[in-house]
């Protein structure tokens, strides 16, 4: 049992798998113990490479706006580990948080003994979501998985609509190493009769309706609006010959958005324009394109996530800028940099206390532009003078975040 919430994240920060994950009856085990695996409060599960946040958010606002009481769960956290369960749009309190996983700490610790296995963080941090969504007896939640879709944590629970945001490459060691692969994980989450919400994707898009054939689920495919939104103080965009307009910035917010919308028209036809307009204008997510002096902070891993960061760059003209990067060692950073390049001027490469970072010195060897290694993220910020990009991972934009924005 802990009196400190320092002591008592630790300790559940560092539960580690024993394997890896093969099927979901732990969780669904331990759920049915703590009485939250039949949930009496509607589900919206969303799975994808890229997009799961804002789509979430933008989900979790308008059900606020239409008078709900709201949960919503996603992953990482950026400035506060309390971040990933939220409540009407507050934070679970430390007290709240604190007593959770206390309550959980036995239990944990009895089912590891008797299961000779270990219950892994995600698990319990989902665990501890459930028991506070269902204490506060919400209306709707809105939950994000965590890596994949098929044997996420998450993919026990039976929402009223699966929506699955882009799939692109990343974390191939764990879905496998095709697009085949990673769509087969994101699929995962479709259910028996349950509509399925997704953006149109040419190579992925026969094995979805498929999947959704077979469980004889609705599957709306939607038109990727990237190429015809535009950018202004966020971006502007056409959905149903209609004119939407979010704060968020990057081109790729008007798929996230149009994933709403139509959620919306399932579920909820009659919504007013305004009631969308004045949600959409409220959207606001930390290190996914904010802009912080001449900052341009953005958490683009992957090179799906970073394909579409550059289109939005090259469609607001920032070209030739700096960029301040640092990448994990099991990312495809090669292929991120290759594609930097045609919008970066020179970077600054600074080391950084990850024990997954890459040797900076590395990156050094895998672009022809300019380029510098610094001790510390603190250097390279003193370095850059003009419009500067950093990206490369979310953690290491968090990071930087903290020290322009403390």
């Amino acid at each position: 049992m802990f009196n400190d919430l320092k002591e008592a994240i630790n300790w559940l920060e560092n539960k580690k798998k024993k394997k890896k994950r093969e099927d979901l009856s732990r969780i669904t085990d331990l759920a049915k113990q703590l009485d939250i695996y039949n949930l009496n409060f509607k589900i919206i599960h969303i799975a994808g490479t890229n997009g799961k946040g804002s789509t979430a958010m933008y989900i979790n606002n308008i059900l606020l706006d239409l008078g709900y009481k709201v949960g919503l769960f996603t992953s990482p956290y950026i400035i506060k580990f309390n971040e990933r369960i939220i409540l009407n749009n507050q934070y679970i309190d430390d007290l709240d948080l604190l007593n959770l996983i206390n309550y959980l700490y036995p239990i944990i610790n009895d089912y590891e003994k008797e299961k000779d296995d270990l219950v892994p963080f995600f698990e319990i941090l989902f665990l501890i979501t459930l028991l506070y969504f269902k204490k506060n007896n919400i209306d709707y939640a809105v939950i994000e998985c965590g890596l994949g879709g098929l044997l996420d944590s998450t993919n026990f629970v039976k929402p009223i609509c699966s929506i699955i945001t882009s799939i692109g490459y990343d974390h191939e060691k764990t879905l496998g190493p095709t697009i085949y692969d990673i769509a087969r994980h994101k699929a995962g989450i479709i259910k028996r009769n349950i509509p399925v919400i997704s953006i149109k994707n040419n190579i992925t898009d026969n094995y979805l309706k498929e999947v959704a054939k077979l469980n004889n689920s609705p599957i709306y495919l939607l038109d990727d609006l990237t190429n015809s939104a535009n950018t202004n103080n966020g971006v502007d965009f056409i959905y149903k010959n209609t004119k939407y307009h979010t704060n968020l910035r990057g081109l790729f917010q008007a798929n996230n958005a149009s994933l709403m919308l139509k959620f919306l028209d399932i579920f909820f036809p009659d919504t007013s324009y305004d009631l969308i307009k004045n949600s959409l204008a409220k959207a606001s997510i930390p290190c996914r394109y904010e802009i912080i002096d001449n900052y341009i902070l953005d958490g683009a891993h992957n090179i799906s996530a970073v394909k579409e960061l550059v289109k939005t760059l090259i469609k607001e003209n920032k070209v030739n800028i700096c960029c301040i990067f640092s990448s994990l060692n099991d990312k495809a950073y090669d292929l991120v940099l290759k594609e930097l390049d045609k919008v970066v001027s020179n970077y600054i490469f600074p080391k950084f206390s990850d024990s997954r970072q890459t040797d900076p010195n590395l990156f050094m060897e895998l672009t022809s532009k300019p380029s510098i290694v610094v001790s510390d993220i603190l250097e390279a910020l003193n370095k850059s003078k003009d419009l500067t990009l950093i990206t490369g991972s979310l953690h290491f934009v968090s990071s930087v975040r903290s020290l322009l924005k403390p």
